[in-house]
């Protein structure tokens, strides 16, 4: 039986939204609804954790670019638009931003190369920069005060085809002020670590001995990129249909330190995913290499509490089923 080791990671559920799909989901910002200044969400800079890190420069003028890579599968993808994140220290709630660079780019090592896919490097494509009812703010605890960093949310158009594989999201900005642009980190309440250190990248044109992409980090460690890519996942010939019989069970459910995951219905396992995701919808656990109708999980350094498994079909990135996982 095949086993799955844990890990944190970006989300990436293919969703309906205002007659749009939600292809990727990384925007984690949020950690006190509605305690910032005048009642407004804070995403706080969790300095009890050691938390340093307010932002990273996307400043378009400097040469940085930010980057998270997606995973697409193997129906693809037809891409419509990306939102990004992004604050100027001293703004209003009227938002600086002037301009958002975007563009999807092939994957080289494991690191974003120059190649543009969809998109491009030297066309201002934002259709729109409001404020996201967030802050950035400096301290771990309330009360929260400090109304200088009001997180703008800014979409861009980002219109093209992807076939499967591996691919870069990346973007910069320019705004009105001096400060930045900085992108804030994804941020939830009681982590440090919101990123892998292999998939959020910064370019760094100051770095020595040259200018190179590096993981965007907090001290050590790793942090996650928030943004959200919009579009369609065309629809496989046949996949729902198969999908009827398929059936899928955990157990034992709770399981306390590993479980058997077993699919019925159907012998091509190969054509399916399994995935974990905790009430944050971080994704926690996969295997999207499954190659028997069995195979064992393991709690690793996973938290106690509820979470939600989801069977998926690779095709095309449907839910076949889903349901609770207690670990206990």
């Amino acid at each position: 039986m095949k086993k799955i080791f844990t890990f944190l990671g970006s989300v990436m559920i293919a969703t309906a939204v205002n007659g749009q799909t939600l292809l990727v989901n990384t925007a984690s910002l949020v950690t006190h609804p509605g305690q910032g200044p005048g009642g407004a969400d804070v995403s706080a800079t969790q300095t009890g954790l050691g938390a340093t890190l307010y932002g990273s420069g996307q400043n378009r003028a400097t040469g940085y670019w930010m980057s998270s890579k997606i995973v697409v599968p193997a129906s693809g993808w037809n891409v419509d638009s990306l939102i990004t994140y992004g604050y100027q220290t001293g703004s209003s709630t009227a938002s600086t931003f002037t301009g958002l660079y975007c563009y999807i780019g092939a994957d080289s090592s494991s690191r974003p190369s120059s190649t543009v896919v969809i998109g491009s490097k030297t066309t201002n494509a934002m259709v729109s920069s409001t404020f996201s009812g967030i802050y950035r703010l400096p301290n771990a605890t309330a009360p929260f005060t400090d109304a200088t960093r009001p997180i703008m949310k800014m979409k861009c158009t980002l219109t093209g085809s992807l076939a499967a594989g591996t691919y870069w999201v990346t973007w910069n900005a320019t705004g009105s002020l001096a400060s930045g642009p900085w992108n804030p980190p994804a941020t939830v309440l009681g982590n440090l670590v919101t990123g892998t250190g292999t998939s959020d990248f910064q370019y760094q044109p100051t770095a020595t001995p040259s200018p190179s992409w590096a993981p965007v980090m907090d001290g050590t460690s790793a942090q996650g990129l928030p943004f959200k890519l919009y579009g369609n996942a065309p629809t496989v010939t046949g996949v729902k249909e198969q999908s009827k019989t398929i059936s899928v069970s955990v157990g034992p459910n709770p399981m306390s330190n590993e479980a058997t995951v077993t699919i019925e219905g159907t012998t091509n396992v190969s054509d399916l995913s399994f995935m974990v995701y905790d009430q944050l919808g971080r994704e926690v656990m996969n295997n999207t290499s499954i190659n028997s109708n069995s195979f064992t999980i393991e709690k690793g350094n996973l938290a106690t509490g509820n979470y939600i498994y989801k069977l998926s079909n690779k095709k095309d990135n449907s839910t076949i089923k889903a349901g609770k996982l207690i670990i206990q």
